[in-house]
């Protein structure tokens, strides 16, 4: 009796120690996964907490320590860290025969070599090995950072419809995984890759959910990181009230977490985006304090991406020389960057609103330089790729037409060897046939679906003009008609009653005595004052208004969501645009003015609506009567409400008549006094 109780208690006393020492694979994994998701935000921090964990482990549990190791110096920027950490990783991951932890090894040192090497074939390669491995993987996390990864590199080679599909199917693993950290990543890239291509409102939506589901985690470096990707998606939309508050947010969220690796970029940003507003003085306290921060840290891109903003805070307070020489300097390491254009404009804006007219010009025709290359590059890609496209489809039929051939070759053999075997040769060679039929049906439509692709790319490359650069007809027609002059029904007009505008105005925008230059200085100088006027309004406008060469030397602009008083100050802003500062041509300065007639959309749904085709005609009307009345100038009607069908056809018949008889209402604003010409020296 007494021996059975001791044995009772001696099982007790280990039942108690199993429970208390727990499972240590649990708290390894539990630590990883939190580390992991902090190297974004504090990746020093991450750095030091993965030294202490990879302490007595081997085998498996370090290579997943030199996984999140190389994504850490990832984010630092140290390449030559990440890669070695990645290699590493690899070389466990082989000689255990653990696919997983080579499939992940491959991923993060791809990212190294795409991000920093540039070694697109090498990554793609990498890429593709992962994918396979994880295919077969139970990781719903690397199943979804695989396809997240193969999306990424299908948006640099030119498909991003592709990397789009790949994205949405990483989201749905990631749900059906039932894995919140691998969603929070596919529903990023998700947003990213749907605000690229003018999906503003699903990407918005990507972005809220990430913030909901951070919140409800509790996991604020995942919430900051949530809301800088509701940033980015708000400033791509036109949206900067909701841009400011998502960085805001962020950056306080940053700022919390002691992140000083994240904060001068988004500070940088917040910079910009006061300067915007006109708020000057908030704009350089941001920008100083990025600059401390990532002088601080060590940052060499924050450094010059603040010492940019600072600039430019310094040029608005009339420090010019000061604010010049940090922008210059700045701009000449930020070559590279995918804000490059946009920086050029803003810098070239800033010193418009200071009166270096000349010097802005020359920004802008930089700025217009730079984009049009890019835009010709980016072409030029799309064809290469689909080239490729028909040149693998190509081989795939050879190679096909060759197996077929010696399947044929073969089967003659036997046949003479072995008679009796005839049937049952030609048999085997049906089925052969009909399996190669089957996968060459199967790679016909593949490359079939990805030709429909490239040729959907091209449709929209072909919608700019090869001079200026700007939209044409085709793109005018294709896709603003379609998103914004659509007859509204019952659904529709709740909803602009809902968000409290629906007006917009058309601008019609014509080069004063063209013609004349063209005679006189010949079409090579029309050309460059095209160009110029083309450049100037594109910088004059905002972002989400739509410019394009309407013919000729007429250029339309429609600006969604304005009313007559903003159209006013949109018309003086271009005509000083154009008309303030001379154009260079090889051996005169030459003055160039336009004349401009607009017509606003109505801004209550329930009103008026022409269709747009009578709004422009009446544009049309108003830059007759500005051309007649002088040019350099802009007429236009002030009310849309009463543009009832007899007092367009009133209009039609004799506008000023109309106007003067009361039945509508003219705008007049006119343009700068026009420089003299002058001959070079």
């Amino acid at each position: 009796m007494v021996v059975r109780r001791l044995l009772l208690g001696l099982l007790l006393v280990c039942q108690a120690a199993v429970a208390q020492s727990g499972d240590p694979h649990a708290d390894f994994t539990r630590d990883l996964t939190a580390i992991r998701e902090e190297a974004y935000v504090t990746p020093r921090a991450a750095l030091r907490r993965l030294d202490v964990l990879r302490q007595g482990h081997t085998g498996r549990e370090l290579g997943q320590v030199l996984v999140v190791t190389s994504g850490a110096y990832w984010w630092l920027k140290d390449m030559n860290r990440a890669v070695d950490a990645a290699l590493g990783a690899e070389r466990l991951g082989r000689e255990l025969h653990d696919d997983d932890l080579l499939a992940q090894a491959m991923l993060h040192h791809a990212y190294a070599l795409s991000k920093y090497v540039h070694d697109q074939e090498a990554a793609r390669r990498l890429v593709q090995g992962a994918a396979r491995l994880a295919d077969d993987s139970a990781d719903p996390y690397l199943k979804t950072e695989a396809l997240v990864t193969q999306g990424m590199l299908a948006e640099e080679d030119g498909d991003t419809a592709g990397g789009i599909e790949l994205v949405t199917r990483a989201v749905d693993v990631a749900r059906a995984g039932n894995d919140p950290d691998a969603l929070q990543m596919a529903l990023r890239e998700q947003a990213r890759l749907l605000a690229s291509v003018g999906k503003f409102t699903e990407a918005l939506a990507r972005t809220d959910e990430m913030i909901a589901a951070a919140r409800a985690r509790g996991i604020r470096g995942q919430l900051a990181h949530a809301r800088l990707s509701e940033y980015a998606t708000a400033a791509r939309a036109g949206n900067p009230k909701r841009a400011e508050s998502a960085l805001r947010a962020a950056v306080d969220l940053l700022e919390k977490l002691d992140a000083q690796e994240r904060l001068a970029v988004p500070l940088a940003n917040l910079s910009e985006l006061y300067m915007q507003g006109r708020r000057y003085g908030e704009a350089e306290r941001a920008a100083t304090k990025a600059l401390r921060i990532s002088r601080a840290v060590g940052d060499d891109y924050g450094i010059r991406l603040a010492t940019f903003e600072l600039g430019l805070t310094q040029i608005y307070f009339r420090n010019i020389a000061e604010g010049r020489a940090m922008a210059d300097k700045a701009l000449e390491a930020l070559k590279s960057d995918d804000q490059y254009v946009r920086m050029l404009l803003n810098y070239g804006h800033a010193l418009g609103q200071v009166g270096f007219g000349e010097a802005a010009l020359t920004i802008y025709e930089k700025a217009g330089s730079v984009s049009l290359a890019a835009w010709r590059k980016e072409k030029e890609l799309s064809y290469e790729a689909l080239q490729r496209a028909r040149d693998n489809q190509k081989k795939q039929t050879e190679l096909a037409a060759l197996h077929h051939e010696s399947v044929l070759k073969a089967a003659e053999l036997t046949s003479a060897r072995r008679q009796r075997s005839l049937w049952v040769a030609l048999s085997a060679t049906t089925c052969v046939a009909v399996i190669l039929i089957a996968l060459l049906y199967g790679r016909v439509a593949k490359a079939n679906k990805a030709l429909q692709q490239k040729n959907e790319q091209l449709f929209m490359q072909s919608t700019r003009d090869s001079l200026t650069g700007l939209f044409n007809r085709h793109y005018f027609y294709e896709q603003v008609v379609p998103r914004h002059h659509r007859k509204a029904g019952a659904a529709s007009d709740r909803r602009a009653g809902a968000e409290g505008r629906t007006g917009g105005v058309f601008l019609l925008m014509d080069i004063d005595r063209f013609k004349s230059i063209n005679d006189t200085l010949g079409h090579g100088a029309g050309d460059v004052v095209l160009k110029n006027v083309a450049a100037r309004l594109a910088a004059t406008l905002r972002e989400q208004d739509v410019l394009i060469r309407w013919g000729g030397e007429e250029f339309l602009a429609y600006l969604p969501g304005i009313g007559t008083d903003e159209a006013r100050q949109v018309c003086a802003r271009v005509l000083a645009a154009v008309g303030g500062t001379t154009i260079a041509l090889d051996d005169r300065e030459l003055t160039a003015t336009i004349s401009i007639g607009f017509c606003p959309k109505a801004l209550q749904p329930d009103a008026i609506d022409p269709d747009w085709e009578q709004l422009v005609h009446l544009a049309d009307l108003c830059l007759y009567a500005a051309k007649t009345g002088g040019r350099n100038q802009a007429i236009g009607i002030v009310d849309a409400g009463v543009l009832a069908p007899g007092v367009i056809a009133a209009a039609d018949a004799d506008l000023k008549r109309a106007a003067a008889e009361g039945r509508l209402a003219l705008l007049n604003v006119r343009g700068p006094a026009a420089v003299p010409d002058r001959a070079a020296a």
